[in-house]
């Protein structure tokens, strides 16, 4: 769900993060549940529609489809957010980035 592009650092994203988690606790309106296309949750998880179409089929994500009719899917928006926080996502933004370091600086990672 990241993608390097050099726009947050991760020391920007921890920021973000705690920031985020101090709205939660501080009286912050909860999200409310919203189901969402397919093209919506790939733009929260900043990934283009087809890798994420592509992610989803080799059972990338922890949350699942919601049909709504016969052929249309949506996703909720809070399963999609709670997987965005989780540190084991966390983890892998910091392990790719140790992974990619350069000799002065290592790759920075956007969450959209």
């Amino acid at each position: 769900p990241l993608l390097d592009s050099g726009t947050v650092t991760p020391g920007e994203f921890d920021q973000i993060a705690a920031a985020m988690k101090a709205l939660s606790h501080a009286n912050a309106p909860p999200t409310p549940l919203k189901l969402i296309t397919g093209q919506e949750a790939a733009e929260l998880l900043g990934v283009s529609y087809s890798q994420f179409r592509a992610l989803e089929k080799e059972g990338a994500f922890p949350f699942s489809r919601k049909m709504v009719g016969n052929k249309t899917v949506r996703y909720r928006n809070l399963d999609i957010i709670k997987y965005m926080m989780s540190d084991e996502i966390r983890a892998e933004v910091a392990d790719a980035t140790d992974a990619n370091s350069t000799s002065s600086t290592k790759k920075e990672l956007l969450w959209h």
